[in-house]
Order: C-alpha cells, then structure tokens, then sequence
C-alpha cells in the first residue's frame, strides 16, 4: 500500500494506491491537524471517506486498486493562499 500527500498553498491531496494483486485494507490519519482531515472527497467518484472518532480513515481497496481524494471540503477556496506556507503557517520562499 502506498499513501502519499502533497501539500500546495494550503490545500492537500491524497492518494491511496494498493500495489498488491490481493485486495487491502488500510487504515491511516491524514497527517494534518484539527477538522482539516476528517474528510476526503473522492476526486473519481462519489465514495468519500469519513474518519472514525480516533481521526482515521479505512479503506478497503481492490488488487492494483486506487483512490484519489482532495482533502477537506469544498471550502478549500476561502482557505487557499497565493503565498506557499509550510504546517506551521511561515511563508516558504521558490528556489
């Protein structure tokens, strides 16, 4: 199983890909603190996903199977900012 997030002017996606030819299951908290990963929407389909009370996300995933989610809901608009910052808030600067 492989989960990867990237983060991008205060906006996260995520993805979950099952590099098994059997079908998984995973359970995993998206890294990011507060209401802010509580819920994925599924960037392919309707299936989103909402973590359990302990903050975590299951998935059970067919062989060779993956999701793609945007993190948080739909006002990821009013949140996003035209400087990239890191999880601490400090503006990062392009090479």
């Amino acid at each position: 199983m492989l989960t990867i997030r990237y983060d991008w002017r205060n906006n996260s996606v995520l993805f979950v890909h099952n590099l098994d030819e059997k079908p998984r299951e995973t359970s995993f908290a998206t890294g990011l603190a507060g209401e802010a990963g509580k819920l994925l929407v599924n960037l392919l389909s309707e299936d989103h996903s909402q973590a359990n009370e302990r903050g975590k996300h299951t998935l059970l995933l067919e062989p060779y199977g993956y999701r793609w989610y945007r993190v948080g809901g739909l006002d990821y608009l009013l949140k996003r900012s035209d400087i990239d910052t890191d999880a601490k808030g400090n503006a990062s600067h392009p090479a």
